[in-house]
């Protein structure tokens, strides 16, 4: 498969070669743009399927976290760690991993392989860096999540474009030129805008910021980087600064993706790389350290070609810079852990609630935490999107989460990694054999303990509570946010209920349960309560029964006996399917992307295909011309002579007057509020905002609408249904509406316009168009309809008219709309369509290409107005009109400078233009047209490869 991308990037490039010499205009940029982003998708996908299947450990902190990974890494000889180059052991929980204490205990992800290879056994740790793009992003994922911008700091959309067009200018005749930030990267940052910030950063994404920079950002040197990148945070000085910084030490190591570190960099006793309190070092004293021998910097090493660098850094910016740690694994341990032997373990950051800062509280000394939070959140987009997690094990407890964000994350990965329908979730887990997702419930040892209070033989609800509790109050409603998001109880067609759910005890918490474990380290006998022995029987008993437990388990009873018994504390049966999922997971994923390749190569094709001459294109243009070739016959033949008159007379059947479009928009207005055609254009801003999903109810909807504008409270969100009341805004209405029902009404007026109008030129009265060109079963009618239809989808006539009219209807009560007005605007934007023959619409580049293909393949076109421009005085054409007879039957030649006559010809010349540009003819060179062959020839080969 690395093959086949490769090849698929390999055509791209020279497509995008091809591009750039043989087209010009906004044809070469919206190409350039398509194949761009070919180039992203297929890079992502060739660092998908380079990368090591992983399994993430993700959850907030302090849930349970380190616990499964020491049961998931542990062998019953030695405990888990990692050994230095003479051998020597080191126990990761107590020599490695930071105190966590109820905070944030690190910032970087952890990554545990039995495939890691060091390039120095002296230097095992593997520290793999953010790029100068992801450090952009971790910035902005923390301004615009963490703060809360100052109104009078946003920058202007026109003050941005004003800005980069200047820089754009200054490094015009620049010949430096750089690789590790370029335009990929840009476009990368500006797809997370508008996934993440769509709101927040609407000054941004509307500029040209992403478009300009994308093109010069090779040329700027990483110390002007700060120049360009700090309107994407308006400038606060104290995120400029860290950009600054950043940057500059990462250039010290010439922007390397990975190096190499001591085990000392990750030992508690010198400060490990693990603990947030090195990013705290940024910008604060070392002075005041709990580790007995703390150590500020370490040394470390990389590869640059086969020359092996060398530098010492500060711990404070390496972890900063870094996104993971790699921890090698001894391959021993895949005699109890067999999953290790396809899959590494990713042990991500605990996930955390965001901050609300203002900007003027932003100081050196609270930064570290908002680049720390941003950083969280970003790490976890990133590996999501880049889809290095393929299984994917979510920790909760059995209390009220802190972070609000997991829901949302958690069902992005879903859409993007299993699917988002029950049906591409199916197919995806009939190659998987089980879920790629995992719910761990951690701390189970708490539901597991007698309470002398609540407990009582006598009255079980106390039993029942606690499931309640941790499975419905704060698993489905508080962590995953099921009302919200549909997909846990709509998993796939066969089991309509998410059912990958098991349940961990921590050992070293359950010695009200089971006895000697302290001592001996394993579990002899259970614990009886003295007034309720047979308490665990009945809590088992009420587990079994409980109807989430029934419809969330596929086996209650051997996840109860998993978790609940002597020496049993649910592990086993974690790692029992994580090693059914991991020997499956990468041909569930290989398949998947398979799919997606081909998606990608079938656009290409498309794309390609758009400026390739074949001969059917020269089947299909002889066709148009023949077409326009047999209208044309018909017109000289009805307006040969004395008949040239009647040529008026058929345009005016073809123009369609004011007052039937005032008729045709006010009775489309009645439609659209009193009919089932419901205008909706704040539905359609809703919808935008806040998508509606597969499954969705009107109360899940609700909820999600709650979630994203920020009610959380009941009062809140009691106060935001009585807004929408007042509003009018019917959800039911909104989640079954066709799609009428969330079109604006400019939009739907103009649709209904052009309906009507190719209706009404076919009316039996329209006795000029029925005589010329409908008479002896002719098709020429027909074919013009074909035309005009076709046309005004090429120049996207509706949308010119929806925007011309948009600002007089759009959100405007109907007593308010001026009808004569948006009628004239319609009607005049139409009946200029149809006399211009769509040419007035066309833009500089198709006009270009039109007159091009014309001198190029001897089209026969005319672009000129008149057969002749020479100037006609008053007196010499009113003593042609007074002679017309004399000038028909002596010298016809003369009257082509009749205004009639002229407009006749004009009109007689864009038809023919018309029925050609339909046909997308090519514009490019025979040479250039012969590369363009061997490119798609490439693209045939790699498709029937497939």
């Amino acid at each position: 498969m690395r093959n086949y991308i490769q090849n698929q990037l390999d055509i791209v490039e020279d497509s995008l070669t091809w591009i750039s010499t043989s087209l010009d205009g906004e044809k070469q940029k919206q190409s350039y743009r398509k194949l761009v982003n070919f180039r992203r998708k297929l890079n992502r996908k060739k660092f998908a399927v380079e990368s090591n299947p992983a399994v993430a450990i993700y959850g907030e902190s302090q849930v349970g976290k380190s616990y499964l990974v020491n049961n998931l890494l542990s062998s019953p000889e030695k405990a888990f760690g990692i050994k230095d180059e003479s051998g020597n052991h080191f126990n990761f929980l107590e020599e490695i991993n930071p105190f966590g204490g109820g905070s944030e205990s690190t910032s970087l992800v952890s990554r545990f392989s039995i495939k890691a290879k060091p390039i120095n056994l002296k230097y095992p740790i593997q520290a793999n860096l953010l790029s100068p793009a992801d450090i952009i992003l971790v910035l902005c994922d923390s301004y615009y999540n963490d703060i809360k911008a100052d109104i009078g700091t946003v920058l202007g959309t026109e003050e941005v474009n004003s800005a980069i067009k200047n820089l754009k200018n200054e490094l015009r005749n620049i010949n430096y030129h750089q690789s590790f930030l370029n335009e990929d990267d840009i476009l990368d940052i500006q797809e997370y805008f508008k996934e993440h910030f769509s709101n927040k950063a609407s000054n941004i994404l509307t500029s040209n910021f992403f478009e300009e920079v994308s093109f010069f950002i090779a040329k700027t040197r990483p110390n002007e980087w700060k120049n360009i990148f700090s309107y994407l945070w308006n400038h606060n000085p104290i995120f400029t600064m860290l950009f600054r910084d950043l940057i500059s030490e990462y250039d010290r190591m010439n922007f390397t993706p990975s190096v190499y570190l001591p085990i000392e960099a990750v030992l508690r006793k010198h400060g490990t790389l693990l603990d947030v309190e090195r990013i705290k070092e940024i910008y604060s004293s070392t002075d005041k350290k709990i580790e007995v021998d703390y150590r500020e910097d370490t040394p470390a090493i990389w590869m640059e070609g086969i020359l092996e660098k060398n530098m010492i850094i500060k711990k404070s910016f390496l972890c900063a810079l870094s996104s993971e740690l790699i921890f090698p694994q001894d391959k021993s341990l895949l005699e109890t852990k067999p999953f290790l032997r396809e899959t590494d373990l990713l042990d991500f950051p605990g996930a955390r609630g965001r901050l609300t800062l203002g900007e003027a509280d932003i100081k050196n000394e609270n930064v570290w935490e908002l680049l720390l939070r941003g950083k969280v959140a970003y790490l976890f987009n990133k590996y999501s999107e880049a889809e290095k997690i393929n299984v994917f094990m979510l920790c909760a407890k059995h209390d009220q989460p802190g972070a609000r964000s997991i829901p949302e994350m958690l069902n992005s990965w879903i859409k993007k990694f299993i699917g988002d329908t029950p049906e591409k979730r199916e197919r995806f887990i009939e190659n998987s054999k089980i879920s790629p997702l995992f719910i761990v419930g951690t701390f189970f040892n708490i539901n597991l303990e007698y309470n002398n209070i609540h407990d009582s033989s006598q009255d079980l609800t106390s039993l029942n509570y606690r499931w309640q509790q941790r499975f419905e109050k704060t698993l489905s409603v508080q962590i995953l946010n099921s009302e919200t998001y549909g997909w846990f109880n709509n998993w796939t067609k066969t089991h309509q209920n998410f059912n990958n759910i098991y349940l961990l005890r921590d050992f070293n918490y359950s010695k009200n349960i089971f006895n000697d474990y302290q001592k001996l380290k394993r579990e002899t006998t259970e614990i009886k309560p003295a007034g309720f022995p047979d308490f665990r029987e009945r809590l088992k008993e009420s587990f079994l029964n409980y109807p989430f437990v029934k419809k969330h388990f596929p086996d209650p009873n051997q996840s109860w006996d998993e978790a609940a018994t002597v020496n049993k504390d649910g592990t086993d049966l974690i790692i029992k399917n994580l090693t059914i999922a991991s020997e499956n997971i990468n041909e569930a994923r290989k398949a998947r992307i398979q799919v997606e390749l081909q998606e990608i190569l079938n656009a290409l094709n498309t794309e390609l295909f758009k400026y390739y001459h074949s001969n059917d294109k020269d089947e299909q243009l002889q066709k148009a011309k023949s077409k326009a070739g047999s209208i044309q016959l018909l017109l000289d033949t009805a307006f040969s002579a004395d008949g040239i008159k009647n040529f008026g007379r058929l345009i005016k059947d073809f123009m369609i007057n004011e007052g039937l479009v005032l008729e045709l928009f006010k009775k489309k207005i009645d439609d659209i509020e009193h009919r089932d055609v419901v205008n909706l254009d704040i539905y359609s801003t809703y919808r935008m905002q806040v998508p509606v999903l597969p499954g969705d109810t009107k109360g899940t909807y609700f909820e999600r609408l709650c979630a994203h504008y920020e009610r959380n409270t009941e009062e809140e969100k009691n106060n935001f249904e009585q807004e929408l009341a007042l509003k009018n805004i019917d959800l039911d209405e909104l989640l079954v509406g066709n799609i009428n029902r969330i079109k604006n009404s400019a939009q739907q007026l103009s649709e209904e316009l052009l309906e009507y109008w190719f209706v009404y030129i076919a009316l039996h009265e329209k006795k000029y168009i029925q005589t010329i060109l409908g008479g002896d079963n002719s098709s020429a009618f027909h074919d013009l309809i074909e035309m005009y239809q076709q046309l005004f989808e090429k120049i996207k006539l509706s949308k010119i008219i929806a925007e011309r009219i948009r600002s007089h209807v759009d959100g405007v009560f109907k007593t308010e709309i001026p009808f004569e007005i948006i009628a004239d605007i319609s009607s005049e934007i139409l009946n200029n369509a149809i006399l211009s023959v769509g040419l007035e619409y066309f833009d500089s580049s198709q006009l270009s290409d039109l007159v091009q293909a014309n001198e190029k393949s001897k089209l026969g076109l005319n672009f000129s107005q008149s057969d002749d421009s020479t100037h006609t005085s008053i007196e010499e054409l009113f003593e042609r009109v007074e002679n017309w007879t004399d000038i028909i039957q002596q010298n016809p030649s003369e009257m082509k400078f009749m205004p009639h006559y002229q407009n006749y010809l004009t009109w007689y010349n864009k038809l023919k233009i018309g029925f050609v540009s339909v046909c997308d003819i090519p514009n490019y060179n025979v040479q250039a047209n012969n590369e363009l062959a061997k490119i798609i020839d490439k693209a045939k080969a790699l498709n029937a490869d497939q």
